[in-house]
């Protein structure tokens, strides 16, 4: 039985979110039903059978109405009016209690004007005084988790990346910060929906809800040093804009990777998203490691509503620059069964990235049962590195020089469509439509002034030892998923699905310049390529209180295809993947969670290509067409504890890894000119991490502690031998910081690592010590802020090891209520001109001498919006 109505008010204007209630006579324990109506002033239900009912509708400013209805045919309509209430109020009291932190039960609220200071300038200045908050590159963590999606007034900002958000919003104009766990933007599923991603929501202030904001900023400086940035927003109820600018040669990182990723779009809302992303290097973080470092960087971001709020639309743009120059010297000790030797290198590169990208997406809503999204991104990228190298290898009498040039671009064209409806108050559905295609040209070159990798192959042309490599690809992806949500009862859903991915990729390539010297094709890189994931499989999922339990099987049919111009691959089998997840505590920010998965992953195709990948003087590598795809189990524990009587924050992480043996790729041989780069699929064979935090506050102190320990055990092939290695990676971080609000800020920490090699051929071990401390200091107009490194890292336990001490600072000037202000900023202000490093590989422990930028000095002026 299908029961429709109609609610408007005395001018028979619809009213929106009036409350209905339902309630069967008699009730026989069943619980009342409980609806709101639409932007229409519609709602509908349904009844499995006929009979009585009590309906209540309600909102306030109106009178409450009361009727009792016989249910008895197919379907029903009705229209009810509502008149307003008028009461006059003898007395108002205002019982108000202010938090700094509110919990809810998904939701952590927290009061930007309880944290805030005349001093916080940006976002990032705002949270990092926050409790359980950590900021590392531009990425936020939250109890030590990595925010997934970051919004401004619930809509993504620039796709979700948190770093150009908390970079570029000016921290005044902040109201509330909240933490959001489980989070779905599709209100439809989020009652059904099973996932763990954790939201930041920035919520503006009341009176910053239509108008425009933001900053710009312009600085000069010694070494013919600059910066020029801008960033601009304008938001209202309907629409937003938003432009971000910059162009500095410091060192400075206007956007992450991650944000890059998210501007490029084609991501999945309510269904996992396996489709690899194409990344620039230089837009990690800022870095001054190198010798030169030149960002340019323009993005703008619409949205708009309209259509009655039915329709949105949602554009990005983007377009990024990025010129390096490295240079570095180097000691690398290689250490097998049967060899020994010590290599010393020196490396000069030049790298320049550039990308553009556009994004459009849409949301439509034609009523709250039924929503479509679809999706349209396009990028295009090119990249070019040149590489100067000197090796030498006194052992050999080895003396080379070799440039390597690898230049190449990329188009990428990816779509999607998705739709959610409500059936009725107990069944949801959903689905999902994927597609990717990309073009690739990829060109690489490798000269050298000395013949190498004598034995193995035969250079054309004696006199000039070099080889090229143009490889062309060419790959679709198309994935379709289709899901069925059923309540059964307030604790209790049953989800199934039904999912199909499958990967086409076509590659023709090349080296000339050589011939092998033991077969045909070595040198071929043509490949076809398919991998087909298919599953079907569903979840139960059961809520007591606090505790909730989910239990899903999924059986797959895995299909592989990989054809050479020697080979012609096919292995298909079935997979059974079972996963349980429980959960207790009053928020899934506070209290534990225990997860087991058993999963798989295919063998890409470069895991597949038998042929032979120069890409050194004495670097090469190849696949093993005998891969197959390989099984793992995934065991996570995860504890969190937040108290707000004294924000006090705990949180303990766990997981444990553990993949099943396949066939890898093993090394032919152990020569010095044959050795150097090795690919595994099946590392590591095992990985436990632990990692745990822990904070509180007295008073005008807050300490704190974080702790890791990291195991890996894998095994490796050289030599048609096996050898085992263990690598273990202690770390230690312990900080204690002083506040006093609106005058003084300062934080010391101190952080010990230490990771430690064990195998049958040697043991090696590196050691980090690090001091830093960070300081603000404000004077009626006069902000100084400053930073202090001091690091000490090598090869094992030596106190002869080099000490890097690196300083920074800004001092601002600015009037109060004054949107202008004038600022110093001191980079590297000792003038290093290098800093060390260790690493330890498979069998490659490394020391290196990275020569960093200059000192800098710069005098800026800014203004604020």
């Amino acid at each position: 039985m299908l029961f429709k109505g109609l609610v408007v008010d005395d001018s028979d204007k619809p009213l929106e979110n009036a409350s209905i209630v339902i309630k069967r006579i008699p009730s026989s324990g069943i619980a009342p039903v409980f609806q709101k109506t639409d932007q229409q002033g519609r709602f509908q239900l349904e009844f499995s059978n006929t009979g009585r009912i009590e309906l209540t509708i309600s909102r306030l400013g109106y009178q409450k109405v009361v009727d009792t209805l016989d249910i008895r045919s197919a379907e029903q309509k009705f229209k009810y009016k509502l008149l307003k209430s008028v009461k006059r109020l003898e007395e108002v009291k205002i019982d108000y209690q202010y938090r700094a932190v509110e919990i809810a039960k998904d939701t952590i609220r927290f009061s930007a004007d309880y944290f805030r200071d005349s001093t916080d300038r940006k976002l990032q200045d705002l949270i990092e005084k926050m409790p359980g908050f950590s900021i590392e590159d531009g990425k936020v963590r939250f109890q030590g988790k990595q925010v997934n999606v970051t919004l401004v007034e619930n809509e993504r900002f620039f796709g979700g990346g948190s770093k150009l958000a908390i970079e570029n919003i000016p921290a005044k104009a902040v109201d509330k910060v909240e933490m959001i766990s489980r989070f779905s933007q599709n209100d439809l599923l989020k009652s059904v929906q099973v996932n763990d991603q954790l939201a930041m929501n920035i919520k503006l202030k009341e009176n910053k809800t239509n108008f425009i904001f933001g900053d710009l900023e312009s600085s000069l400086g010694s070494e013919k040093s600059y910066k020029e940035h801008a960033a601009l927003f304008y938001y209202s109820p309907e629409k937003t804009m938003s432009f971000i600018g910059d162009i500095n040669n410091i060192g400075t990182s206007p956007v992450s990777k991650e944000d890059i990723d998210r501007v490029q779009g084609a991501e999945l809302q309510y269904f996992s998203n396996s489709v690899n992303k194409n990344n620039l290097a230089g837009y990690d973080r800022d870095n001054r490691n190198v010798i030169k470092n030149i960002n340019k960087f323009a993005a703008f971001n619409g949205f708009q509503k309209g259509l009655k709020k039915k329709f949105s639309v949602n554009l990005y743009g983007v377009y990024a620059e990025n010129r390096l120059g490295t240079m570095l010297d180097g000691i690398n000790h290689y250490s097998f069964p049967d060899l020994r030797y010590t290599e010393q290198t020196n490396m000069r590169s030049s790298q320049v990235n550039r990308q553009a990208s556009f994004n459009i997406s849409s949301n439509f809503k034609p009523s709250p049962y039924f929503s479509l999204d679809y999706n349209l991104g396009t990028f295009w990228t090119m990249s070019k590195q040149e590489v100067h190298t000197n090796n030498v290898i006194d052992r050999f009498g080895v003396d080379n020089n070799s440039i390597q040039i690898q230049d190449g671009h990329s188009i990428v064209l990816k779509q999607y469509l998705e739709g959610s409806w409500k059936h009725s108050l107990r069944s949801y559905s959903s689905f999902a439509f994927q597609h990717q295609y990309t073009s690739e040209k990829d060109n690489f070159s490798l000269s050298s002034d000395s013949l190498f990798l004598r034995g193995f192959i035969r250079f054309d042309s004696l006199p000039n030892y070099s080889i090229r490599r143009p490889v062309e690809r060419k790959t679709h992806l198309f994935n379709g998923s289709y899901k069925y949500y059923w309540v059964i009862n307030q604790n209790q859903q049953l989800h199934l699905e039904a999912n199909s991915q499958n990967e086409l990729l076509r590659q023709k390539g090349q080296s000339m310049g050589a011939q092998d010297t033991t077969g045909a094709h070595i040198f071929d890189h043509e490949q076809y390529y398919r991998n087909s994931s298919n599953y079907v499989g569903g979840s139960y999922r059961l809520d007591f209180d606090k505790l909730k339990i989910l239990f899903s099987l999924k059986q797959y049919y895995l299909y592989l295809i990989n054809q050479t111009p020697t080979n012609d691959d096919r292995h298909g089998q079935w997979f059974l993947q079972p996963e349980v997840d429980l959960k207790y505590g009053k928020s899934a920010l506070d209290g534990f969670r225990l997860n087991y998965r058993r999963g798989y992953t295919f063998a890409t195709a470069m895991d597949l290509n038998p042929s032979y990948w120069i890409t050194g003087y004495n670097s090469l590598s190849r696949g093993n067409i005998l891969m197959e795809g390989q099984t793992f189990h995934k065991l996570t524990f995860t504890y969190n504890n937040f108290r707000l009587t004294d924000f006090r924050v705990i949180h303990f992480n766990s997981t444990l890894t553990l993949k099943d043996k396949i066939k890898g790729n093993s090394l032919l041989t152990s020569s010095y000119e044959q050795l150097k780069t090795v690919q595994l699929f099946d590392r590591p064979d095992l990985n436990l991490t632990n990692i745990g935090g822990y904070s509180i506050r007295y008073g005008r102190f807050e300490p704190g502690v974080y702790l890791s320990y990291i195991h890996m055990r894998l095994a490796q092939g050289i030599d048609n031998s096996e050898i085992y290695l263990r690598q273990n990676t202690v770390s230690t971080d312990l900080s204690l910081r002083w506040f006093i609000p609106k005058l003084a800020d300062v934080k010391v920490a101190w952080t010990r690592t230490d990771s430690w090699q064990k195998s049958l051929a040697d043991n090696q071990k590196v050691a980090l010590n690090k001091w830093s401390i960070t300081g603000k200091y404000q004077l009626k107009n006069i902000v100084f802020k400053t930073d202090w490194s001091l690091l000490k890292t090598g090869l094992g336990d030596s106190s002869a090891d080099p000490t890097t001490i690196n300083g920074n600072f800004e001092l601002r000037y600015q009037k109060v209520k004054s949107p202008f202000s004038f600022y110093i900023q001191g980079l590297n202000v000792l003038k290093n001109t290098s800093y060390r490093t260790a690493v330890l590989t498979e069998y490659i422990s490394s020391e290196k001498i990275i020569y960093t930028m200059p000192r800098i000095f710069l005098l800026g002026l800014s203004y604020s919006l």
